[in-house]
């Protein structure tokens, strides 16, 4: 039987096809191991590692006790855990539309500046690159109940000074806005990238119609911002739920458990009252309630979009 010229050159190719494909695939395995690594031991290891210590009685000294599920039966007659989760709904829910309430309005006015654009923008910018440590610091020099800088200008405006971070409600509005202002910088960026990429034809199509600024923004703007809008909103969620460094500086969860949030209850059950187990659950249920409202917002994006085709 008689090999052709292309067969007898294919198979003395083959062994250097052989090595190619597994340099390929050596260079495809260096690139992904640190990244498998990275989240097996970040990730996925401190995860498992939670789900058992969950029906543990475990304390950093003694060994692990299974105690099935008292933990978690627990964490449901648990009053400070509850009140602990309601804070940080609150604070999500709001902060979440006014963050991206204030960084669009941002966006669209630094869009349509004439002089200083990048200035402005990177001054807006800053307040995002600034640490948390900082900005909950600085906030705490300003909203001082006595000597801060916010009542001193209230007070000369004739107004009573305001209880800022001894008032149940007002301390609460403070990490709001400190809340605001830590990530308004993050997404007037996002935006703004969204901004110009808009076809410019249509804005110019709905001047040339009559269509004002307002109509424009509702009609041509916001539509094209739409999945802009969602992954901001998932981000902004994500990060509000996991709320904690800017709480502990700036009322360390007072007046009277007022402002704690549940990733501050689960340290504080975790590292001082050294109640691994419990700490444990209340990080999965931190984990699920991320999980289960990320989710539930693409599902809504996902039927907003159909319903909109």
């Amino acid at each position: 039987m008689r090999l052709g010229v292309r067969s007898i050159a294919a198979i003395a190719n083959a062994p250097k096809m052989r090595k190619r494909k597994l340099s390929k695939r050596g260079i495809v395995y260096a690139v992904l191991t640190p990244t498998v690594l990275y989240f097996a031991l970040f990730f996925y290891y401190p995860f498992f590692t939670n789900v058992v210590w969950m029906f543990t009685d475990y304390n950093f000294l003694n060994s692990a006790k299974f105690v099935g599920l008292k933990n978690i039966a627990h964490f449901f007659d648990d009053p400070y855990a509850w009140k602990a989760l309601k804070n940080t709904f609150v604070i999500t829910l709001v902060s979440t539309p006014l963050t991206l309430g204030v960084s669009l309005a941002l966006a669209m006015a630094v869009f349509y500046l004439k002089l200083g654009k990048a200035v402005i923008r990177g001054a807006i910018f800053s307040t995002y690159i600034v640490s948390t440590i900082v900005a909950a610091i600085t906030f705490k020099v300003w909203f001082n109940d006595e000597l801060g800088y916010v009542n001193s200008i209230l007070t000369g405006l004739g107004v009573k000074k305001v209880a800022w971070l001894t008032d149940p409600f007002w301390a609460m509005v403070a990490i709001i806005m400190l809340s605001v202002w830590l990530l308004m910088g993050y997404f007037m960026v996002i935006f703004l990238a969204g901004i110009s990429g808009i076809d410019t034809q249509q804005l110019e199509a709905g001047m040339m119609d009559g269509a004002n600024k307002r109509q424009l923004f509702f009609r041509i703007t916001l539509p094209q911002l739409k999945p802009i809008m969602i992954f901001s909103s998932i981000i902004a969620v994500s990060i509000y739920l996991k709320t904690y460094p800017s709480v502990v500086i700036l009322t360390n969860g007072g007046p009277y458990r007022s402002t704690e949030t549940i990733l501050m209850y689960m340290f504080d059950q975790g590292f001082v009252s050294r109640n691994v187990g419990y700490a444990s659950v209340l990080g999965i249920v931190i984990f699920l309630i991320t999980m289960f409202i990320s989710l539930l917002q693409l599902k809504l994006t996902k039927f907003f979009s159909e319903q909109g085709g």
